[in-house]
């Protein structure tokens, strides 16, 4: 009969973190209980510009260009 090896949980919770003014836009920021990276959130067009979390900043900016620029060319067009 094997002995099962016992795990234990290691991480704590998340730990809200300021967040970061860009272009107009709040992007959320957090450091992740059980990896201690920290994430920021940021409207992404591949998930139909629902928040999603990457690790990179550089990202996050990005989706946020992208987001205000869509937002821009929406608002602009006739109906």
């Amino acid at each position: 009969m094997r002995t099962q090896k016992k795990i234990r949980f290691r991480g704590g919770p998340s730990e809200i973190l300021d967040s970061i003014e860009f272009e107009g836009y709040e992007i959320r920021s957090l450091k992740h209980g059980n990896t201690g990276h920290v994430l920021y959130g940021f409207p992404s067009e591949a998930h139909d510009w629902e928040r999603c979390w990457t690790m990179d900043l550089q990202t996050a900016k990005h989706g946020v260009q992208k987001y205000n620029q869509q937002k821009v060319e929406t608002d602009s067009v006739p109906e």
